[in-house]
């Protein structure tokens, strides 16, 4: 895939203080780290110049001063925040710097799923959201934005594989009608979305997306915690879409807590996908990136910190409940 977000530098952005850098592969970009690490902030710093695109070039109303200071569709900077990403082999400068190369993102179909569920809250919520100015985050109105979006008459060989799996995991397709979203099950019932399971949902979601057109080869996919709300049971198969979505030419960026997710990419990537993972943590003020490409060569992981403190527990557990006293 060559076109695809290479690299990201970033100064003073949230909780990014003083100046980061991190390249990525164009596969699958696994990034995880503590809590406050800014992992969900990266996943927005490479998003948000797709939204910006579109907002300059279609001089849309509220669309960015370039040369103040403002809060941009729920992104907040300071007048010294500096952010450019590296696309298609162009450096690309944003935020508080006119952009240059806006035609080169503007058709790019690039998702954000954030962690909220928005879809069973659907009805009404993009007016209301204008009407009374609620505080949603800008990536919670802009994937309902784009799951509304009509479907496509033609869907990709390798959509149609996606599309079918999750199909099977949800026992059937999700539909948009009078404003609201469904799951018309393959017996003919018909599941409102907020009384579909929590995980379902997610997956209910990536079907829509998929059934829109938005994720097809060449576009770019960010997912914050798409372990939420799933059992762990479905994670090798949720995995394996996401690896198939890859295959076909998607860039995906996945921020997670979890080892399973983590775990599993690596043990079911297969030739045509490449992998590289990303762990973020606090140095000093700033966030600093330990980088591999495969999940055991991770430096200071703290998912494999925090397992290690629960297995020492259930051992010492055991050994108290058998009367054993440990060295």
């Amino acid at each position: 895939m060559t076109n695809a977000i290479t690299r990201v530098e970033i100064k003073d952005f949230l909780v990014f203080k003083g100046e980061f850098a991190a390249d990525f592969c164009p596969g699958v970009n696994v990034i995880i780290g503590g809590n406050g690490s800014g992992r969900t902030t990266l996943l927005r710093a490479l998003y948000l110049p797709f939204i910006l695109a579109r907002q300059k070039l279609h001089e849309r109303p509220g669309s960015l001063d370039w040369q103040t200071n403002r809060r941009v569709g729920g992104f907040g900077h300071t007048q010294d925040s500096m952010a450019k990403i590296n696309y298609a082999e162009k450096e690309i400068e944003y935020l508080n710097t006119p952009m240059k190369y806006c035609e080169l993102l503007e058709n790019v179909q690039a998702v954000f799923i954030p962690a909220a569920e928005m879809l069973s809250h659907s009805k009404g919520l993009i007016a209301l959201s204008k009407d009374l100015r609620l505080p949603f985050d800008q990536t919670q109105i802009d994937i309902l934005n784009k799951a509304q979006r009509p479907v496509t008459n033609e869907v990709k060989a390798n959509a149609l594989r996606v599309l079918c799996k999750i199909k099977e995991l949800i026992g059937g397709e999700v539909e948009y009608e009078d404003d609201s979203f469904y799951v018309k099950k393959e017996n003919g019932e018909t599941v409102p979305f907020s009384l579909e399971a929590d995980g379902f949902r997610r997956l209910g979601l990536l079907w829509k997306l998929l059934r829109n057109g938005l994720l097809e080869s060449g576009s770019i996919l960010f997912w914050d915690e798409p372990e939420a709300s799933i059992n762990p049971e479905l994670i090798p198969a949720l995995v394996d879409i996401l690896l198939e979505l890859q295959k076909g030419g998607v860039q995906i960026f996945a921020a997670t807590h979890s080892y399973d997710v983590a775990r599993w990419f690596e043990l079911n990537k297969g030739p045509a996908n490449t992998l590289r993972y990303f762990n973020l943590r606090k140095k000093g003020r700033g966030i600093i990136a330990d980088t591999a490409d495969d999940y055991i060569s991770l430096d200071n992981n703290v998912i494999d910190v925090a397992d290690e403190k629960l297995y020492r527990r259930v051992v010492e557990v055991m050994a108290a409940n058998a009367g054993v006293r440990l060295e």
